[in-house]
């Protein structure tokens, strides 16, 4: 690493992480201004400040843009309401059906939408059907956060954590590497993780996944769920869309079309065809989500610029060179316990290098860490974006879920999952 700015890098990081956690700062605000204070740090040692901003990983940037504006328009639609509302219906306002039901639905939209995009979904949905049946909305907001974390680890697309990793082993021309293997690789891991979810979680809500009363049920499941339909056409076109995401992220990876050139071209065409009301579509994109990663970037390119994750590399290259088994457990259990403190998505940003250093051994090395980010996401609330949204928008509803509240729940689920996931790709590596 370059000294003394190495240092000084390093120095920015910490403060500015130090202060994100402390959550008594705009998140936002506070990661660009280390991204710029990074920069400053770097042009006093001659380093030029297009050198960092070229670094940043933007495609992944402009894919959740992409995203978020899709979201958008459906939302405007009127298709979430109508989705949820056709869900609930078959329940007959049974409470732990209702639940099983939600949970199982955040599984699926996770293996297409981003686990951010898909609490921004479900999260409003939630609230209202269960506002509407008078039941506590807290454990179904909780088991869906902790669902979208794992939920995503079989798609390329399903996480930010997953498409940093990717693109990274992509760029390194790794071969054998691509999203069908993931999904060959991780999607049965997932389906196993959501048998023993749902197994712990109505056991541990049984006293609050109370039935409401009839004459409640009757009055909200009268409403027809097509009358929740708000815009035919966005409706369709928002139809459209998500069948042509699904498609290209299946079948397109192998032909190297890549994800955020998909989003892209989809998103922007939908919102063309929306016309007048393109301005308020994008006004309703999470901007503050989009800048702080546009920070955090900045910053991880600060450290890869002095040499920093160089280093890192080196010396987990040096801690698993040769020991398969240590490799695996040290991929697993380190970046976990990394994500839980800091954040999946910089984690994953400072160890898809390695990972993709190691995937010249088997490219099941690139998939273990990307479960890792993503289930260490839950280890603790603070390790995933998805799990803020869930207890922010429990605040706005003045009912809000405590980060005890929340740990409570997560984190032995999380290391009941880590465990599960370190056998199960133990097993992969030497059976591929």
């Amino acid at each position: 690493m370059q000294e003394p700015v190495g240092t000084l890098v390093i120095l920015v990081f910490i403060g500015a992480y130090l202060a994100i956690s402390s959550e008594k700062v705009n998140r936002a605000a506070m990661s660009m201004t280390g991204m710029g204070v990074a920069g400053l740090v770097l042009w006093g040692y001659g380093t030029n400040f297009n050198t960092l901003i070229h670094s940043i990983e933007w495609s992944t940037i402009l894919f959740i843009v992409s995203m978020m504006a899709i979201v958008s328009v459906a939302g405007h639609s009127g298709m979430f309401q109508y989705i949820a509302l056709t869900l609930a219906k078959p329940t007959g306002g049974d409470t732990k059906r209702l639940f099983t039901v939600f949970i199982v639905f955040v599984f699926f939209v996770s293996i297409v939408f981003d686990t951010t995009s898909t609490i921004l979904i479900m999260g409003p949905l939630t609230i209202e059907v269960c506002k509407a049946l008078e039941i506590d909305f807290k454990p179904f907001l909780i088991g869906e956060a902790i669902t979208c974390n794992f939920a995503s680890i079989p798609s390329i697309v399903g996480a930010v954590p997953n498409l940093v990793i990717a693109e990274e082993v992509f760029r390194a021309g790794v071969t054998g590497f691509d999203a069908g293997f993931l999904f060959v690789i991780l999607m049965p891991l997932s389906v196993i993780l959501l048998f023993v979810t749902l197994f712990i979680l109505h056991r541990v809500f049984k006293d609050q996944l109370i039935d409401t009363e009839e004459e409640i049920v009757d009055e909200v499941f009268v409403v027809v769920p097509q009358h929740m339909i708000k815009s035919r056409s966005d409706f369709y076109l928002s139809l459209v869309a998500i069948a042509i995401l699904t498609l290209a992220f299946t079948f397109g990876q192998g032909s190297g079309l890549e994800p955020p050139l998909v989003a892209i071209i989809v998103a922007f065409t939908v919102l063309l065809m929306t016309r007048e009301r393109v301005e308020n579509i994008l006004a309703e994109i999470n901007w503050n989500t989009v800048f702080f990663l546009i920070g955090i970037f900045g910053l991880v390119a600060a450290l890869k610029i002095v040499g920093f994750i160089d280093d890192i590399g080196a010396g987990v290259g040096a801690v698993v060179a040769g020991d398969t088994g240590g490799a695996v457990a040290f991929l697993v259990w380190v970046p976990a316990l990394l994500s839980a403190i800091i954040d999946n998505i910089p984690v994953s940003i400072i160890l898809a290098p390695i990972a993709s250093s190691l995937a010249a051994t088997t490219p099941v090395f690139p998939a273990i860490l990307i479960f890792a980010v993503n289930v260490g996401g839950y280890l603790l609330p603070i390790g995933a974006p998805a799990n803020l949204l869930a207890m922010a928008m429990s605040e706005d509803e003045h009912d809000p879920i405590s980060f005890k509240a929340f740990a409570k729940i997560a984190t032995p689920l999380a290391i009941i999952h880590l465990l599960i996931g370190t056998g199960w790709l133990y097993l992969m590596t030497f059976l591929i």
